[in-house]
């Protein structure tokens, strides 16, 4: 895709698009929405920022490549490909997690108590998982 085709797209003049290549400016904050969905990356990507993020879901470290895709078909940087799909959520029970985790990836030198132990403490403490606990104690 050339200067010319992006700029067409998102409705600026090739030079602006020259000047963001060329390190001179960046683009706006809703133009760099725009940008990533027509790369279809993040904005961090486009920022080339250092920012690691972690799925809320399992914990696991996610990138563009493998971030889950929400109900409209968007990337969404909370959660990796294998916790939500198309906008819906694979794991939906603690221990459904829990068993798959403690069955795929056990941990060294732990037996399945320990294991299961260990990654429910981790599990509670992301956003996914804190949430869905809190609306059930509310429910």
């Amino acid at each position: 895709m050339t200067q010319q085709d992006v700029a067409e797209k998102i409705h600026v003049t090739r030079q602006a698009v020259s000047r963001w290549e060329n390190d001179e400016t960046i683009p706006g904050s809703d133009l760099l929405v725009t940008l990533s969905g027509l790369f279809n990356v993040s904005v961090d990507t486009l920022l080339e920022s250092p920012v690691v993020r972690y799925c809320e879901c399992c914990g696991m470290p996610i990138e563009p490549s493998i971030m889950g895709i929400d109900g409209n078909g968007e990337l969404d940087p909370r959660y990796c490909k294998w916790c939500l799909n198309n906008g819906e959520f694979v794991y939906t029970d603690l221990n459904q997690m829990l068993d798959f985790l403690v069955a795929n990836l056990p941990l060294e030198g732990m037996n399945e108590d320990q294991c299961r132990q260990t990654y429910q403490k981790h599990l509670l403490e992301l956003p996914y998982w804190k949430q869905k606990m809190n609306s059930s104690i509310n429910s």
